[in-house]
């Protein structure tokens, strides 16, 4: 018996449970895609070789080749770029990209609607809105990286059952935004004991529940079982506040409690704080050490999982390659200089967002300063001064609600 809690017929099924995660997948075309099959098979996240880097070249020529014969606008794009090619590693900031917006306002989809296995939306409410249709591959792999990326990280933890904070959306057949999507499978990781989500299904959209969420925590800590906090950080710091507002004293949450964000402040940005400060609210207020406290960056255009290490940097995987240009001239900067975000990767075969330009401004790093062996990013936030929503923003107007 692993625990003295746990039998090991409920940890058959624990692990039983996270199988789907894990499970081999194949490309839709093995004989036309082979190289993108060994690298998304590559199970360690961080392994960074020559080799990897040859295999990330190959596959993402098969990938350009894939959406060049499928899609008439990336196809166009490509040649009218002159049909470049690359033999190396350091010729993929030479490849042509697609800015995220051009997602918003076109359907780039490179496979046929009856291949679409999933389909989500980057906000919940009106506004631009990308939607992404996604074959089985494509999002079965996304699942599969982002379950090994929590794996390598150790965040995973099959034999105590924990009590989840979801900071999102209450589960709606008819909700499909991505963000929503992607928070609830982060109860997989842990058996859930009890789960509470502070934005609520009213039956007519969602209502964020900043009491109901203080309750939550409140009852939380005076149980056994590790909390787990996942979802947008502009509600968390909503709960936080609620919390000093009310004169709560500080918690402490049990041993081997966990909090996950993602999707940044957007909406909320005259409120944000830093992330430092936001960490150190966090381990005041509810007792999380700062070491298990991590942030996720993604998209759904790009729904590859960037997850903080211990040291709170965003490392890029073995299935990816980020590039930071300046953001006056577009051209490839050197590491440390801040400019737009830029992501490689040949995974996704269900639209042309294998290099893609982000909204977001952030700053590439060297290895070398960290226990992982790859680089790694830190993101500064949208730029521009016109909101581009997404599902952060939907989710952070609720606040105004509250």
């Amino acid at each position: 018996m692993t625990s003295a809690s746990v039998s090991d017929a409920d940890l058959t099924r624990r692990l039983d449970s996270l199988a789907k995660y894990f499970r081999p997948l194949e490309v839709p075309d093995p004989a036309e895609l082979p190289r993108v099959q060994e690298l998304c098979d590559i199970s360690d996240p961080f392994r960074s070789d020559a080799s990897a880097d040859a295999l990330f070249v190959a596959a993402m020529r098969e990938i350009i080749a894939w959406h060049a014969a499928r899609n008439p606008r990336y196809g166009a794009m490509w040649r009218g770029a002159g049909s470049p090619d690359i033999s190396g590693i350091e010729q993929v900031a030479d490849l042509p990209y697609i800015h995220v917006n051009l997602f918003k306002r076109h359907a780039l989809t490179s496979v046929a609607d009856d291949t679409v296995a999933l389909r989500l939306t980057s906000s919940g409410t009106g506004g631009e809105k990308t939607e992404i249709g996604f074959d089985a591959w494509s999002i079965g792999a996304a699942q599969r990286m982002d379950a090994w990326t929590i794996k390598a990280l150790g965040l995973i933890d099959v034999e105590r059952p924990a009590n989840y904070l979801v900071l999102g959306h209450e589960p709606d057949p008819r909700l499909t935004v991505g963000a929503a999507h992607g928070l609830n499978e982060l109860c997989d990781f842990a058996p859930v004991a009890s789960a509470v989500h502070a934005l609520r299904n009213t039956g007519d959209g969602h209502e964020f529940n900043p009491m109901g969420s203080v309750d939550a925590l409140l009852d939380f800590a005076e149980r056994a079982e590790p909390v787990r906090i996942v979802g947008f950080p502009a509600l968390l710091h909503a709960v936080l506040e609620r919390m000093e507002a009310m004169g709560v004293p500080p918690l402490r949450l049990p041993a081997g409690s966990l909090v996950l964000t993602g999707g940044g402040w957007k909406g909320q940005a005259d409120r944000a704080i830093s992330r430092t400060d936001f960490r150190e609210a966090i381990q005041r207020q509810l007792g999380v050490p700062e070491e298990r406290v991590r942030d996720c960056y993604g998209s759904v255009e790009h729904c590859l999982p960037y997850i903080e290490c211990a040291a709170h940097h965003f490392h890029v995987p073995v299935w990816s390659r980020c590039v930071v240009r300046d953001v006056r001239t577009l051209e490839p900067v050197d590491h440390g200089t801040p400019g737009y975000l830029q992501f490689v990767s040949p995974f996704i075969t269900s639209l042309p967002a294998h290099t893609i330009l982000m909204a977001d401004l952030g700053t590439l790093h060297p290895p070398g300063d960290c226990s992982i062996g790859t680089p790694w990013f830190e993101v500064h936030g949208r730029a521009g001064v016109r909101r581009n929503r997404n599902c952060a923003v939907a989710a952070a107007e609720l606040l105004e609600v509250r």
